[in-house]
Order: structure tokens, then C-alpha cells, then sequence
């Protein structure tokens, strides 16, 4: 094999454009925690989540003024109908819980368990993409879930109830980047995070209007939400979106160790708070686990060898 073949090889197997889409997705996820951390206790995860999608579609409205590819696609709506259907209702339910996760047991806890994404979406990848697992990734499954049941494991309830909100949250993400990869992958990938932005907010609005949810935050905590959902709503999902394209399910899903490592540092700088020793090391297998199933992923099937 030629140098010139190798390198085209090792393009495919490792797409440096996927990677740098996850690296945005990474550092903006992250980012979007200190701003749902900064938002007052009070306010209940329906309204924080309609005002963050509402904020996200906001700046989408800008995007979609000032590009023309952005403003072409309006004339293929009807193509989006679907994934704008599924993924504002997954997402809804997605947020929500990662909300009541963040307020319950704080931002490094909750950026760990949400790591249980990739397993959710391997799994979801084998079940209907035909993606199969080899020996690399099955260790990375086991070391993974070691991991987690150290993050997860609480005496009090309250904080059990928190991890449980943050594991489901996984779940419905990991469920949207199925869908997206599904449903989508042949359509505009910021259209698709534009309409999801509206979606969730029509939503969300509903829900709060006919249970009589809704409640009014203060001038900051809306700044804080919209905010919060250009950055994680928007730009961080759009360019998971993006990756999802040149990359398969799990290692998109990943969005590499880095996010927990910015949410952590974030977690410190913004708020001088660190989880315990134990559950930092559980934090760390967890990522550990992740590293193996992104550096496996792709490999030529070992099992039954």
C-alpha cells in the first residue's frame, strides 16, 4: 500500500472535519452548563427549556437572513417535516431532565453520566444500523459502565433521582443523534438544528400554557438562556449535527472526553466546585471507556474469531 492510499485510509477511518465538529460540539456544551448553572432554582425545567430554544431560534432567524444556502432551503421544508417532528419532541424531554440533573447533583456529575450517550447510541447503531461491536469496544463498554455505577452510586435519594434524570437525558440524546443519522442525514444540518430550535419551542410553549406552568424569569436568567441556548442548543448541537454526517453514531454521540474536562475546569473556575474524589475518578473511567470506544470504533469485527 502506497503512502498516498495510507493517508486517504486513514482520512476515512479518522475524518479530522468530523473531529473538529466535535470539538466545537464540545467546548459549546460545555459551555451552555454555566449558563443553566446560573439560572435561579426556582424557575422549573419547562420554562427554562422553552425560553433556552426560543433563544436558540432567536439567533437562528439571523443566520437564516444572512445565509443565502440558509435562506434557499426554506423552499424545502417539506423535506424536514419529519425530523422537525421527532427531534422537537426528543429533545424536549431531553433537556428537561438534563436541567433537573444540573440543578440536582451540579455540572461535573452530570457532564459524566451524559457520556452514557455513546453506549446508548452504539447500542442503537447495532440494533438498526448494522454497526457491530469488536473486542476494543466491548472493553470500553464494560469499562464505561464500571465508571458509571461509580458516578451513579448516592445514598440520598434526591441525588439519586439525579443521576437516574441524567442517565435518561442521555438516553433521549443519544436517541436524537439515531434519528438525526436516521432521518437526516442527506438534508442541511444547521436547517435541521434551526427547525429543532423552533420546534421545542412550540412545544414547550404549549405544555407550559395548558398546565399553567409557565412562570415569568427575571431580565438576567432570560440573558443567561439565551445565551445558553446559542451556545449549546445551536451551535454546539448544529455542529454534532454536522459530524453525525461524516461520522457514525457512537463516535459522534462521544463528543470526546474534552466536554467533561471543560465542564470541570468551567465548574471550577465560575464556581470553585469540584465533585469528590471517588466520584472524580469514577468521572475519569467513564472517559476512559469513552476513549476506547472512539478508538475502536471502525475496527474490523474481531468477535466470534
Amino acid at each position: 500500500m502506497n503512502e498516498l492510499t495510507a493517508t486517504g485510509l486513514n482520512r476515512r477511518k479518522y475524518p479530522i472535519k468530523g473531529y473538529l465538529f466535535l470539538v466545537s460540539t464540545a467546548f459549546f456544551t460545555a459551555l451552555s452548563y454555566v449558563f443553566a448553572k446560573l439560572l435561579q432554582r426556582d424557575l422549573n425545567p419547562e420554562t427554562i427549556t422553552f425560553f433556552w430554544f426560543f433563544g436558540a431560534f432567536f439567533f437562528a432567524m439571523f443566520v437564516v437572513a444572512f445565509i443565502p444556502s440558509q435562506r434557499a432551503e426554506l423552499k424545502n421544508l417539506g423535506s424536514y417535516k419529519k425530523i422537525f417532528i421527532l427531534s422537537s419532541l426528543v429533545t424536549s424531554v431531553g433537556v428537561a431532565l438534563w436541567i433537573i440533573s444540573i440543578k440536582t447533583i451540579g455540572l461535573p456529575l452530570t457532564s459524566f453520566l451524559m457520556k452514557t450517550q455513546t453506549l446508548f447510541s452504539l447500542f442503537l447503531g447495532m440494533a438498526f444500523l448494522g454497526e457491530r461491536l469488536n473486542r476494543g469496544e466491548v472493553l470500553g463498554v464494560i469499562i464505561t459502565i464500571i465508571g458509571g455505577v461509580v458516578v451513579a452510586y448516592q445514598r440520598d435519594f434526591g441525588l439519586l433521582l439525579g443521576t437516574a434524570t441524567a442517565v435518561l437525558s442521555a438516553f433521549f440524546y443519544s436517541f436524537l443523534a439515531f434519528l438525526v443519522k436516521r432521518i437526516a442525514q442527506d438534508l442541511n444540518m444547521l436547517t435541521v438544528a434551526n427547525l429543532r430550535a423552533l420546534g421545542v419551542s412550540i412545544v414547550m410553549f404549549t405544555y407550559l400554557m395548558v398546565s399553567g406552568r409557565f412562570m415569568m424569569p427575571e431580565f438576567i436568567d432570560v440573558i443567561y438562556m439565551a445565551l445558553g441556548g446559542l451556545s449549546g442548543a445551536y451551535i454546539a448541537k448544529a455542529s454534532q449535527f454536522q459530524s453525525i454526517k461524516l461520522l457514525d453514531v457512537s463516535r459522534s454521540t462521544a463528543v470526546m472526553p474534552m466536554e467533561s474536562i471543560f465542564v470541570v475546569a468551567f465548574s471550577y473556575i465560575f464556581f470553585d466546585s469540584l465533585p469528590s474524589p471517588v466520584k472524580l475518578l469514577g468521572g475519569a473511567i467513564i472517559l476512559t471507556g469513552v476513549v476506547f470506544l472512539i478508538i475502536f470504533r471502525g475496527e474490523q469485527d474481531v468477535m466470534g474469531k
